[in-house]
């Protein structure tokens, strides 16, 4: 359970913040990547995505992944520390390449992807450098598509019980998921953050015998006995459920450019404001802004003035 600002917190990268003049670290572990868009490649990955925006809040962040020794990934690394991420931790495979996922945009904005299998990042190796900052970090934040290989698989299973708290974006993408690998992943995590679709599906599978939001997600809070659980609503929002207490925010109305890396930005405001001691409420609004200003803007990591997240949070 987080109650105060002294919780040392981890994610799929890692990243150390100062924040009310606490230091605070955090570490992730995943995909690193190239996102092909019609209009030219641009970095990405969620784990990257969130350090990055937990970056631009104050937060020094580094990454636990691999890529290819090819151009694309020392391209990717030279991207990734001009954005304030440590890449001590990327690995380099000599037999597989850095990951390039195709994106199809819909008229709506909403995008689906096309990933490649095998690829670097589903080759990341344990080693001691990656268990102590896991050790050292206030939060580690992880997703299910990292573990659709098992020897990143085998590598997660090795860093979690390093970890203090455990975020889990469950973040599913077909085909590259086992529902009962997600169930164990959630039974591992402190927070669980998934959107609706994903909630539903979950519930389903895990033999819920609701209909309801919030029905469902306390069923499936209860099913893997997760302290922390929170679902996204796309437009309409967010909810988050802690303590037996559902919190809600209604998001905010905004001008969708495309919905790329929008989640991912929601998940780092939250955790921010998690880490930083903030009410539900205050954590729910900062959150639903980040995400709502990157949906405004083209790609999974467009320039998100904190002025701009402010201006948003002030309308409600």
């Amino acid at each position: 359970m987080v109650h105060t600002t002294s919780l040392r917190v981890e994610v799929p990268f890692l990243m150390r913040q100062r924040m009310n003049s606490v230091h605070k670290s955090g570490s992730s572990f995943g995909e690193v990547l190239w996102d092909d868009f019609p209009s030219g490649k641009v970095l990405g990955g969620a784990p990257l995505n969130i350090l990055i925006r937990l970056g631009g809040l104050g937060a020094e962040c580094s990454i636990i992944s691999r890529k290819g020794n090819d151009e694309y990934g020392e391209q990717l690394l030279s991207l990734i520390e001009a954005k304030n991420v440590a890449v001590d931790l990327i690995q380099t495979d000599d037999e597989h390449a850095t990951s390039l996922v195709k994106v199809i945009l819909q008229p709506d904005g909403s995008a689906s992807y096309d990933i490649v299998y095998p690829c670097a990042w589903d080759k990341i190796t344990v080693t001691e450098e990656a268990l102590n900052r896991v050790a050292e970090s206030d939060a580690f934040v992880f997703g299910s598509l990292s573990t659709r290989d098992p020897v990143s698989r085998a590598t997660l299973s090795e860093l979690l019980p390093a970890a203090r708290f455990r975020i889990f974006d469950v973040n599913l993408r077909k085909p590259h998921y086992d529902t009962e690998r997600v169930r164990e992943l959630m039974k591992q995590a402190d927070l669980v953050k998934l959107n609706d679709d994903e909630l539903y599906e979950l519930a389903e599978a895990f033999g819920s015998p609701y209909r309801g939001l919030e029905q469902n997600m306390r069923y499936l809070a209860e099913h893997t006995d997760t302290p922390h659980f929170c679902v996204t609503l796309g437009a309409h929002g967010a909810m988050y459920l802690n303590g037996g207490r559902i919190h809600a925010h209604h998001g905010y109305r905004v001008k969708v450019a495309d919905t790329v890396g929008s989640g991912d930005s929601f998940l780092a405001g939250f955790i921010f404001k998690l880490l930083s001691g903030s009410p539900p409420e205050e954590i729910l609004a900062f959150a639903c802004a980040m995400g709502a200003l990157n949906a405004s803007l083209h790609g999974a990591t467009p320039d998100l003035p904190y002025d701009g997240i402010m201006q948003l949070v002030r309308q409600q």
